[in-house]
């Protein structure tokens, strides 16, 4: 199925509002862009409502003439839409929103360049930030990309050196620059696991990571410590009470604080965490790796999934997970890994028909996990980071269905499996053909034999498993390595008899020299 035009038929459950109202941000309007880009019966509504969130909410000039442009053509051809459908570009709030990021840019490369001149590090890293921020406001990815990586040079704090990955990271995402996403996600998890609070050593706000909150003494000043040592002697032990009557309460107080300072990094350490897996997961994805997307995304807990809905939402993890895992792993590992882990359950809530697809696959209710995903193609399609995937990943589904079928026979009617998946014996025929030449069927577990491997009776119309017999094998191994001894021992015993014969000619000493 072309992705640029993707149908949307009448049983289609897809609800494209509720759909794109669970991201915020840029994200939302990738969404609704991809939308109006990529499904022609969606493209006037979803267009429309991009233009309105872009131009309520951002400074995306060329994102929201872009959106113009979609809504007033039609899909394939280009062609203008009648023009009493079209809408109008708003000139005015173009004008205005141009002149202030003209204003703004100009501002902030001046304060960029004397900041520049003046070598104050932090200034500088703060410059490259903001001007960073501004570009990603307005729609310059690649100019956003170049400046939050120069801030790299100048952190000097942990805080900043998340903050650095964390702005490389979304906009890595959206140029879809897998390598570098995964690059800064491992710098900015190893800095996590670094300053991640424990009972015994406490931690600090993510804000302040990295910067000492404690001042040392200078030389010859007095100490809270000396202060309170000069007033025991001074004033004898009720004095001394008083003071450790004080400490006890400061030391509660601060105690208390520290409680309250140390969950609430927890809570942003956390959050992060899950926010760095969830690009992790969508990098993964994006690279084919998918067994390796859907661990990760196995990983997240749910309780933080707010943390990142820039990226994707409970949703998605839910349908990513579920195809992903059903592509590429077996049906021990599908229900120890996937249907019986607790993180996972909590995002079943938002994706029902993904708990009847995993149980319809577990229970070898391979029709109805067909239709489950037929009914469901669109919105996998309309998923601007799965839809690349949905071809590999439903024939990699489909060949370990056809594994899965096969493994407890020996032969089985192609009409009795085309059943069984609901396809016609032709189609189900083409499939096997095409499995058995990739080696689908080779070395079944289960089989008696170890090797193995299937074959189709055109007469009888059955798939069969031709086992390999090792015995046989061996025997067979074993004399073709007596004939070619025999060869061999042939071939000895007539160059002797030539040589006692003086049959044998020899080459002539002139003729080797002159060779």
């Amino acid at each position: 199925m072309s992705l640029s035009s993707v149908p949307l038929r009448p049983t289609d459950n897809f609800d494209w509002e509720a759909y794109a109202s669970a991201y915020t941000g840029h994200a939302r309007v990738q969404r609704l862009a991809y939308i109006a880009t990529h499904c022609p019966p969606l493209r006037n509504a979803c267009s429309k409502a991009a233009i309105e969130y872009i131009k309520d909410n951002t400074r995306d000039v060329p994102a929201y003439q872009a959106m113009i442009t979609v809504h007033n053509t039609e899909a394939g051809s280009g062609n203008l839409i009648p023009a009493h459908l079209r809408i109008t570009a708003d000139s005015e709030w173009i004008e205005s929103v141009q002149q202030r990021n003209n204003a703004e840019r100009e501002k902030l490369e001046l304060e960029l360049r004397n900041y520049q001149n003046n070598l104050i590090k932090e200034s500088i890293r703060m410059a490259h930030r903001d001007l960073g921020d501004h570009f990603w406001d307005t729609g310059d990815y690649h100019e956003a990309l170049k400046l939050y990586t120069k801030t790299r040079d100048y952190c000097s704090t942990t805080h900043h050196v998340i903050e650095m990955c964390m702005h490389v990271i979304e906009v890595s995402l959206r140029l879809e620059n897998w390598n570098n996403v995964q690059t800064f996600v491992s710098k900015a998890e190893g800095v996590l696991e670094s300053y991640a609070p424990s009972g015994s050593t406490g931690g600090r706000k993510l804000s302040s990571l990295g910067a000492s909150n404690i001042a040392p003494p200078t030389k010859g000043a007095s100490t809270a410590g000396a202060d309170a040592i000069g007033a025991l002697f001074r004033a004898g032990g009720s004095a001394g009470a008083q003071t450790t009557s004080a400490s006890s309460s400061s030391n509660q107080a601060g105690t208390s604080g520290e409680s309250a300072a140390q969950a609430e990094t927890r809570k942003i350490v956390a959050e992060t965490g899950a926010k760095l897996r969830a690009a992790n997961a969508v990098a993964e994805l994006g690279r084919r790796s998918y067994e390796g997307a859907a661990k990760i995304l196995l990983s997240i807990d749910p309780a933080h999934s707010s943390s990142f809905s820039d990226i994707i939402t409970p949703s998605d993890i839910s349908i990513y997970v579920a195809l992903c895992s059903l592509a590429t792993m077996d049906r021990a590992s599908l229900k120890t890994q996937v249907m019986e882990d607790s993180n996972f359950r909590g995002y079943l809530e938002y994706e029902p028909h993904v708990r009847e697809l995993l149980e319809a696959f577990s229970s070898a209710q391979f029709k109805k996990v067909g239709e489950i995903l037929d009914e469901h193609q669109a919105r996998y399609l309309l998923d601007p980071y799965l839809a690349p995937h949905v071809d590999a990943l439903r024939t990699k589904l489909t060949r370990r269905a056809l594994r899965q079928f096969f493994t407890p026979f020996d032969r089985v009617s192609i009409a009795r499996m085309a059943a069984a998946f609901g396809w016609t014996v032709e189609q189900m025929t083409e499939e096997l053909v095409a499995c058995i030449e990739r080696g689908e069927f080779q070395n079944l577990p289960g089989k008696a034999a170890e090797e193995g491997d299937a074959r189709i009776d055109a007469i009888t119309q059955t798939l069969e498993y031709k086992v390999k017999d090792s015995r046989r094998a061996v025997f067979d191994a074993a004399v073709e390595l007596g004939d070619r001894r025999c060869r061999e021992t042939k071939r000895l015993l007539l160059r002797m008899k030539l040589v006692e014969n003086g049959v044998v000619a020899k080459a002539s000493r002139s003729y080797s020299t002159e060779a």
